[in-house]
């Protein structure tokens, strides 16, 4: 069955995800590709592994996933895409009831073949090959999801994108939050995404639009180790939460690439323009509060070289509110020049 699924789905907020005067994406298109014949006549889905197609156009006038030097497409289309895909299906076909909260436990994007994600002026195409498995199966219903997709621009593999959704009741959801928020109310600094020195210009962070900002200037830097403020409900729609809900993972995923790029460049002079992150792996390890402090340490190793000769960062990024954990990132940044 193919489905036009609207991005994002479903909207954050009543009035939509985006901005006054945004533009969203185009249409996702979501095709199911049934194990048996029986499912493709039937459109049965069992809470066994299931496979899907997705295909869209990749934006090439978009406030955010365009907004930067124009050099590579975003990495975070696709890996929201996917996100958003994965929360239609667990509702639509593995009968996740819809007030059942969603938590991310692991993501990650890997950029396996650079070439496809340079923009050339001319429309791309996305394709992702969407592998979904339940876990912790209770009455026929999934209490957790793996998606693994794997994406392809114009026709060419070029990224691995994985992530791992936990369901939970909604009473569970509400201690586990409480619980956290009084870990970080213990223990909170007050810091905001503008840090004590002022807003950062967004090209060192690779962007051109101020509103796509979400980490501010280093509050400290000991050793090495970058201290830097994320705005944790930031303007742009896609990183705002749901009504009462944590950070969604489309901010730690944004908030990692930009104080990676920020401190590749103190550290080893990175030029923004021309880094793409080609690999993130994040493990979550508790609900965040979009109205609580939030902060990210930086630490980098020595630059290697990939096979081309190229310069590649590899950071490590971990966010907290106050002393409570609630993320923690590797990320790789290449410098293409």
């Amino acid at each position: 069955m193919d489905t036009a699924l609207p991005f994002p789905y479903p909207p954050a907020r009543p009035d939509g995800p985006f901005p006054a005067g945004g533009r969203p994406a185009a249409p996702l298109h979501l095709l199911r590709r049934p194990s048996t014949a029986e499912g493709f006549a039937l459109d049965t889905t069992a809470p066994e592994e299931q496979h899907f197609v997705l295909s869209a156009e990749l934006p090439d006038e978009h406030e955010l996933f365009t907004d930067g030097p124009g050099t590579f497409h975003d990495v975070l289309f696709p890996a929201e895409t996917m996100h958003q895909a994965a929360h239609f299906i667990a509702q639509q076909y593995f009968r996740v009831p819809a007030d059942r909260p969603e938590a991310f436990a692991s993501s990650s994007v890997d950029v396996l073949d650079l070439s496809p994600w340079r923009r050339t002026g001319r429309a791309a195409h996305l394709a992702m090959e969407l592998t979904l498995t339940p876990g912790d199966v209770v009455n026929g219903v999934p209490r957790g999801l793996e998606c693994v997709a794997r994406v392809a621009i114009d026709g060419v593999n070029c990224g691995l994108n994985r992530t791992r959704l936990v369901f939970v009741m909604p009473g569970v959801h509400r201690s586990h939050r409480a619980r956290g928020r009084r870990e970080s109310l213990n223990d909170s600094c007050a810091v905001s995404a503008s840090g004590a020195n002022g807003a950062l210009r967004p090209a060192r962070v690779g962007r051109s639009d101020p509103r796509n900002v979400l980490v501010g200037p280093p509050l400290r830097v000991l050793d090495g180790e970058f201290l830097l403020p994320v705005d944790p409900a930031p303007e742009h729609g896609l990183f705002r939460a749901a009504a009462d809900g944590p950070i969604p993972g489309s901010l730690f995923l944004e908030a990692s690439r930009q104080a990676s790029l920020l401190v590749a460049a103190e550290l080893h002079g990175f030029e923004p323009g021309h880094a793409v992150l080609t690999h993130w792996r994040t493990s979550y390890r508790g609900l965040g509060d979009t109205d609580l402090p939030l902060a990210c340490t930086v630490s980098s190793r020595r630059p290697t070289r990939d096979a081309a000769g190229r310069p590649v960062a590899r950071m490590r990024v971990v966010f907290s509110q106050g002393s409570r954990v609630v993320a923690s990132a590797s990320a790789s940044l290449l410098q293409d020049c």
